[in-house]
């Protein structure tokens, strides 16, 4: 492998890479398909739902008891943002499937195949980027001839790696918010762009799905702004002189005698980008009069960096030396439209401080600009990504293992008094099947190290398979290992239950279940105290006429960000708590290794 040439005789062509014809060797189906199933998997099974998707599964809990509308999802009658599409797919699922598999993992399966189909979207869209003939390497003059779809198969692999290797997508991937529906979204219109020159009509129906997961799903700004970027993009590529399936459309055969060039090329896609900026401006005046998008301070801006170098580690680097790289071909297709989708991406978090879930959206471009930088590598530099990649992802490794073993044993005793600390009255219970699972993992590692530590050196996704491998090792490893202290320590399940037991030891058998005011709790906490304690609870001033009041320390307040409901008047809130406090504490309880979000409940005072 080298460096782009151009090609011959052409002066300042489109840079092409040149590689070998080993450097499209298949990658084999079953271990892809298996890495990814290990990948998606963990973080949606066998855990309770905690605070970071705590509110969107309350809201999908009441959606599907009645207890909120379909076309106006609420907490505890609390407008919530986040669109339409994320509370119907969870609540839908709920009712459908809640019976014989349970609320929780009802919630969750639409959004596994959410994660997966964005897995999938990713790989056929560097596909069809990388089939493009610009896209395509210098074939040899005395050896084999590069095959362009397996060029192409070995571009999209690469592609699929560099995205599970992201560190971004791990949480935020694996959580049942709104950005996760946005991403599949994005990715879809990422799809459409990539299947534009070549096949018109599936690329309108993806960008229009595309366009409308996004409009739905609480993001119509970015759904409009990424109507106007496909049309800026199509015109670029109308101005070229190809051959392109949207011109050969059927449906345009009669602009096809039209006087004017330029009219052959807005059959279905123009109808469905009109359609999509449309329904993207309908539900934009619907659900949001006003844009709480704003431009963010120099410190704001800094973190941000911050958060996106990490975020998005390690696409980004590659994106950035594709990208220069490829520099004389920035005006190609297989670059521009994930540049630009890039750039949008990027835009739209930086415009979202706070929101660290919005960085997903720049994953799937970042990606496929990664894997253009896999044929122009230099072998030095991928060896340096191979090393680190080994060395940072067995040390996490070994640093699970030995911190479970610390959990069961007590040895070594410094990382056992740290749980027990964090954890505390938190009893490991050893478990056949998550252990044997994690010892297949690291073998399974240990076999991918010795692989990429042989001769294979010539396949051109080869460079990723020690960073996705290593992300989805340490991945597997939490799932099964340490999943039982992270949800003991991050659930509401015990807390919810002490507030019912309470509750049913106060209640006075022939009367009516009381109602519980809640003050100063953050929407997350009252979602899922709410579906674990089954308690009927009314937030702010509207529960002034319940026997009980659960109140949330005001030092612990929550970021301001659809987590803490705003008091329509605050100094009415203030003096309803001060009157609280002065009624019975009957119960008060905590999160394990967590005495500062100490939650109280007061039985008001016969007085008040």
């Amino acid at each position: 492998m080298s460096s782009p040439n151009t090609t011959p005789g052409q002066g300042k062509s489109p840079a092409r890479p040149v590689v070998s014809a080993e450097a499209v060797a298949r990658l084999p189906r079953w271990p892809l398909w298996l890495l990814c199933a290990a990948y998606v998997l963990p973080g949606f099974v066998g855990r309770d739902p905690w605070k970071g998707d705590g509110l969107s599964f309350g809201v999908m809990w009441q959606i599907a008891q009645g207890q909120s509308s379909w076309l106006a999802p609420s907490l505890y009658g609390q407008p919530v943002g986040g669109g339409w599409l994320p509370y119907w797919l969870g609540a839908a699922s709920i009712r459908g499937l809640g019976p014989w598999i349970g609320t929780i993992a009802a919630s969750r399966l639409p959004f596994i195949i959410l994660l997966g189909l964005v897995l999938v979207q990713t790989w056929y869209a560097a596909y069809h980027f990388a089939q493009r003939e610009a896209a395509q390497p210098v074939q040899p003059a005395f050896a084999a001839a590069i095959s362009r779809r397996n060029y192409a198969r070995a571009m999209a692999d690469g592609a699929l790696l560099s995205l599970v290797a992201c560190l971004g997508l791990l949480a935020r991937g694996h959580e049942t918010i709104p950005e996760l529906v946005q991403l599949t979204g994005f990715t879809g219109g990422m799809l459409a762009l990539s299947l534009l020159p070549t096949r018109a009509v599936l690329a309108s129906v993806a960008l229009f799905f595309g366009l409308l997961s996004l409009a739905a799903s609480g993001a119509p700004w970015l759904a409009l702004l990424t109507t106007l970027t496909v049309t800026l993009l199509m015109l670029k590529l109308g101005s070229r002189k190809e051959n392109l399936e949207v011109l050969r459309n059927p449906l345009a055969a009669t602009a096809q005698q039209a006087p004017e060039p330029g009219l052959k090329q807005w059959p279905i896609l123009g109808f469905a980008l009109a359609c999509g900026a449309t329904f993207a401006l309908g539900v934009l005046v619907l659900l949001h009069g006003q844009s709480v998008a704003h431009w963010p301070s120099m410190a704001a801006f800094q973190h941000f960096l911050g958060t996106f170098a990490w975020f998005v580690w390690p696409a980004w680097p590659l994106a950035a030396w594709a990208v220069w790289r490829w520099r004389e071909s920035l005006g190609e297709w297989h670059v521009l439209a994930p540049l630009a989708l890039l750039v949008l991406a990027t835009l739209a978090a930086l415009l979202a401080p706070g929101n660290a879930a919005t960085l997903v959206l720049v994953l799937p471009p970042a990606a496929a600009l990664a894997a253009l930088a896999l044929p122009v590598m230099r072998r030095g530099s991928m060896a340096a990504l191979d090393w680190f990649s080994l060395m940072f992802f067995s040390l996490l490794a070994l640093v699970v293992w030995v911190l479970w073993l610390a959990m069961l044993t007590g040895f070594p005793a410094k990382p056992a008094a740290n749980i027990a600390r964090l954890a505390p009255g938190f009893i490991a219970h050893f478990s056949w099947l998550p252990a044997l699972l994690a010892l297949l993992a690291t073998a399974g590692w240990a076999a991918l190290v010795a692989w990429r530590a042989g001769r294979h050196r010539h396949p051109l996704w080869k460079g990723m398979v020690l960073s996705a491998g290593g992300v989805t090792l340490v991945w597997v490893l939490v799932g099964l290992l340490w999943l039982p202290v992270l949800n003991y320590a991050s659930t509401y399940r015990p807390l919810g239950a002490q507030l019912a037991s309470r509750l049913r030891a106060e209640h006075q058998p022939g009367l009516p279940a009381p109602c519980v005011q809640t003050l100063g709790l953050s929407l997350p906490q009252q979602a899922l105290m709410g579906y674990f304690s089954r308690v009927a609870l009314v937030p702010g001033l509207r529960g002034g006429r319940c026997p009980y009041v659960l109140i949330a320390p005001p030092a612990h307040n929550a970021p301001a960000s659809d987590t803490r409901p705003m008091a329509a008047n605050a100094q009415a809130e203030q003096q309803t708590l001060r009157r609280a406090e002065r009624g019975v504490l009957v119960w008060s309880g905590h999160r394990p290794g967590e005495p500062d979000e100490r939650l109280n409940l007061y039985r008001r005072s016969s007085a008040e």
